[in-house]
């Protein structure tokens, strides 16, 4: 993985296993090899999970999260292997009924204007690159992950990055015009419950 120091200087990090960086069973995974499949494809769920621990009092583990979006069709696993999702439809159908969160379908709209619906008990997970993590990424593709923006003040926008790095994966800041050129056009805009 190449980041910049803040030197500017670039750093080449060598390759580290993640499961040896992450307490996969206390996530409620049966196996490291289920931890490494699943660990890429779950950046929804740990929006959400984000939003549990900090608008109800449900604790569910990242497995538990995972064995009902599967029920709930918000993944599609292949015979091959190859999964699909998050599929925003059922996941939200999903979430408003087990969990209270009324949500909204934000499809083909810039983040200049979805980001203004993000208010204090209104959030958006937004479809962005993962390269979303180095804002310097030149020409980055659009979509592959997501994040939970959580607050947008003139026009910067702050969000929860499950794939940061440790300096900014909590909470992320960037102008608006440099998150444009991440970001995929859609999401969910979620609304606490009542």
């Amino acid at each position: 993985m190449r980041r910049a120091a803040p030197s500017g200087l670039d750093v080449f990090l060598r390759r580290t296993d993640p499961s040896q960086l992450h307490d996969w069973a206390s996530d409620g995974y049966h196996s490291r090899e289920e931890y490494l499949f699943w660990s890429r494809k779950v950046c929804g769920l740990a929006c959400l999970q984000s939003l549990l621990h900090g608008w109800t009092e449900t604790r569910l583990s990242m497995r538990e999260l995972l064995a009902l979006a599967l029920d709930w069709g918000c993944y599609v696993v292949e015979s091959r292997g190859k999964v699909h999702g998050l599929i925003y439809r059922p996941f939200m159908a999903w979430v408003s009924s087990q969990f209270g969160l009324t949500c909204q379908l934000i499809e083909n709209t810039p983040i200049q204007k979805s980001a203004q619906a993000v208010h204090p008990g209104q959030v958006l997970i937004a479809s962005v690159s993962p390269e979303i993590r180095d804002p310097r990424t030149y020409e980055p593709r659009r979509g592959g992950h997501l994040v939970l923006i959580h607050a947008v003040h003139g026009r910067m926008v702050r969000f929860h990055n499950p794939s940061g790095y440790s300096h900014n994966a909590d909470s992320a800041s960037l102008p608006m015009r440099i998150f444009e050129r991440f970001h995929a056009g859609r999401g969910i805009l979620i609304s606490a419950p009542s």
